[in-house]
């Protein structure tokens, strides 16, 4: 008889606005370090962690990978790549929510850390109404935890939705899709260490509310991941760290002289780049007798670079704090110098520049057909329209770097769907606008804030191509520097190297009239809600100097758009006559295209876009369309081709299915014997509609 095996899985459930959320853990994955299946409502993760117990010891950062994977399955799918038929690379989507996981969680991890840590997200199954983002990260929190790595703090995550005076926690995809407000907070149970926010010109107001809504709901079921965690004997790993000794660090001190690093401010990037290598490079020399020196322990290669990085970060951190001066002698509030230009590429459809000191981004708008748009298929949705797309490139050679360019990496497909965010609301509907946007950001040059550039010279190139937008959007990047007696200073448009010491990286776009998105990341523990909202308040200043300036290049939509741009007509017709234009098996439609060189896509409601690069071809090919889909009425005046000739009269072809006589009698006012004297066929009649009969034979009479 078979022994049946005994698990031990230990379980957690609790109501959550009305939605249950569940944790358990023991039965799945026990090769893993440790494994968490949580769920919200029928949306469920397998999350588990593996801990490096020997990493390189001459690391100089510890390594963490959040690998968020679609599983069709999940979502009760078979994929649609017939020569596959299985998942393949990271979508889109599960690359922003594994970067959108890792943010919160990257900074709980003691700073000296180099043993390698992964997290594997498994969806088991998605609900199609709630979106596992939360739950990825307070899974990841527990998954760590319970596997035994250090770790500051848990770890929760809360989304909150406002629209028309509602806040919502926790919304379904149907309410996101119709946000005013969406925002997403992750933090601690008394700090925030993570923010991404999109929205409709909400007022600070309304904005600061939902961050507190959402602290509120954090610090009520912060405790539930302790309370599920007591239920373990939680065995401690012993972690590996690279942290060097004091008296590494006074070697090193020794050739940071304060005359030396004085002598670089101030600097861009390239020129401090290469003051860094210098300095580097210098102090290595020196230090080789002892890096060879086995007895030595402290003195390796590894230890040595990062306490370079150290002394030189603790440097500029309190020349920032003590001395309020910036590594480019700006005030702590002053934005860099700016530049905008459009039009500057000739043929593509428009074109601009926008450069913020060393940060340079050319922008290119293509406009398209409505049949162009993108079609989104993963384990979340089915086939979903997207006729805004936003493609962000950061070529190595932007941060002059020699290496070769690959395709699109995960960083450039969060920059690239971040500015979506920020200008999705002020974009105009199908209805006002029926093209299909692409617009391309292609970095040129960086010194940090290029997706803030993005933004704001996307919103310029947009109004340059006649796209209708309800109102411009500027963007900035806000900083912190603090110190462990919790004085701090809030930096207005940060750059590279303040990014390189930096404490928060704090995002702000909007319009005139309100916020359109945020995104904030940390690389300490967390804020508190009083230093978000004062850098909110900043942000909002300095953007509205930032969009004055955009404005000076171009304050509105251009009135007209490009001639390289294409046309497009608009032209509706019943329902059920869509199928007289394609039909039989395409050959129609394709016929129209073949001879008019244009795209032709249809509504369900009949309505039809016609876009051709001529407006010869466009106007041909509506001719065709209406000539196809026309329903002959009594005393219409049509022009059209004569199709056959008889004796007896000519045969006019009315539409695709209509055809009507002209006879003899009506042809002239005198007697005609023989209407093949006249006419021949293919040519052009100008006739009256005279009669219908109830079987649709159509009588006509040649107008003059």
């Amino acid at each position: 008889m078979i022994q049946k095996l005994q698990t031990n899985e230990k379980t957690f459930s609790n109501d959550w606005n009305w939605k249950e959320l569940g944790f358990k853990s023991g039965l799945l994955a026990a090769q893993s370090d440790w494994s968490v299946v949580i769920n919200l409502w029928e949306t469920t993760l397998l999350i588990t962690a593996v801990f490096n117990k020997n990493p390189d010891p001459e690391k100089d950062f510890m390594p963490l990978t959040i690998d968020f994977r679609d599983s069709f399955y999940a979502g009760g799918k078979i994929w649609w790549v017939v020569y596959t038929r299985r998942e393949w690379r990271p979508s889109e989507s599960s690359i922003l929510i594994s970067r959108m996981t890792d943010r919160p969680i990257r900074p709980m991890f003691p700073e000296w850390m180099i043993n390698d840590v992964i997290i594997t997200i498994t969806p088991l199954s998605v609900d199609k109404e709630i979106n596992p983002w939360v739950i990825s990260i307070i899974g990841t929190s527990l998954a760590i935890m319970l596997a035994g790595i250090e770790f500051e703090w848990p770890v929760w995550a809360v989304r909150v939705w406002y629209k028309d005076w509602n806040f919502v926690v926790n919304p379904t995809y149907q309410q996101i899709d119709e946000w005013t407000l969406d925002l997403l907070i992750a933090g601690s149970h008394d700090t925030i260490t993570m923010v991404e926010c999109g929205a409709q010109e909400v007022g600070e107001e309304i904005l600061m509310q939902a961050f507190e809504i959402a602290q509120n709901e954090i610090k009520k079921i912060c405790d539930w991941q302790n309370e599920f965690l007591k239920q373990f004997e939680i065995e401690k790993k012993e972690i590996k760290t690279n942290k060097p000794d004091t008296e590494t660090k006074a070697f090193i001190k020794q050739f940071f002289t304060k005359d030396k690093i004085d002598n670089i401010y101030p600097c861009g990037k390239k020129t401090f780049d290469i003051f860094y290598n210098e300095m580097m490079t210098e102090v290595l020399e020196q230090a080789k007798d002892k890096i060879e020196d086995a007895t030595l322990e402290n003195f390796t290669t590894a230890k040595i670079k990062i306490w370079v990085f150290k002394v030189m970060k603790e440097y500029i951190r309190a020349n920032i704090l003590q001395n309020k001066k910036r590594i480019d002698w700006r005030e702590l509030t002053q934005v860099r110098p700016l530049f905008c230009d459009v039009w500057i590429i000739p043929k593509v459809h428009w074109t601009g520049l926008f450069q913020r000191w060393e940060t340079q981004v050319l922008a290119i708008t293509t406009l398209g057909a409505p049949g162009d748009i993108l079609l989104v298929d993963n384990m979340e949705v089915d086939e979903q329209e997207h006729r805004f797309i936003h493609h962000y490139n950061m070529p190595p050679f932007a941060n002059n770097e020699a290496r070769s360019r690959r395709w699109a990496g995960r960083r450039e497909i969060w920059h690239g769907k971040l500015a979506e965010k920020a200008l999705e609301k002020v974009l105009p509907s199908k209805e006002d606008f029926p093209y299909t946007i692409r617009v391309v950001s292609e970095v040129l040059s960086s010194n940090w804030s290029t997706s803030m550039a993005s933004v704001c010279w996307w919103c310029l190139s947009l109004m340059d191509a006649w796209v209708p937008i309800s109102k411009p959007v500027s963007w900035i990047a806000m900083g912190l520097i603090s110190d462990e007696n919790l004085n701090y200073e809030i930096l207005t448009d940060i750059q590279w190297l303040e990014d390189f010491v930096w404490d928060m990286d704090f995002k702000v776009a909007g319009t005139r009239d309100g916020i359109t998105a945020l995104q904030m990341d940390m690389k300490i523990k967390g804020l508190t809600l009083d230093i978000v909202k004062t850098a909110i308040q900043r942000a909002n200043i300095w953007r509205a100097e930032i969009l004055e300036f955009m404005l000076q290049t171009l304050d509105t939509p251009r009135p007209q758009t490009s001639p390289n741009a294409p046309k497009i007509i608009t032209l509706k017709v019943e329902p059920t006559q869509v199928k007289d234009v394609i039909w039989p098996g395409g050959s129609v439609i394709n016929e129209i295209i073949k001879e008019t060189w244009v795209k032709i896509d249809f509504l369900e409601d009949g309505t039809c876009f016609i876009t051709a690069k001529s407006r010869e071809g466009a106007d041909r090919a509506l001719e065709i369309i209406k000539s196809i889909t026309r329903t002959p009425q009594e005393w219409d005046v049509i022009e059209w081709t004569v199709s056959r000739v008889e004796t007896y009269g000519v045969f006019v072809n009315l539409s695709k299915n209509k055809q009507g006589l002209c006879h003899v009698k009506n042809l002239s006012d005198g007697y005609i014997p023989d209407a093949r004297t006249l006419f021949k066929g293919w040519e052009k009649i100008t006739v009256k509609i005279i009669g219908i009969d109830k079987d649709w034979k159509i009588q006509l009479k040649k107008i003059a």
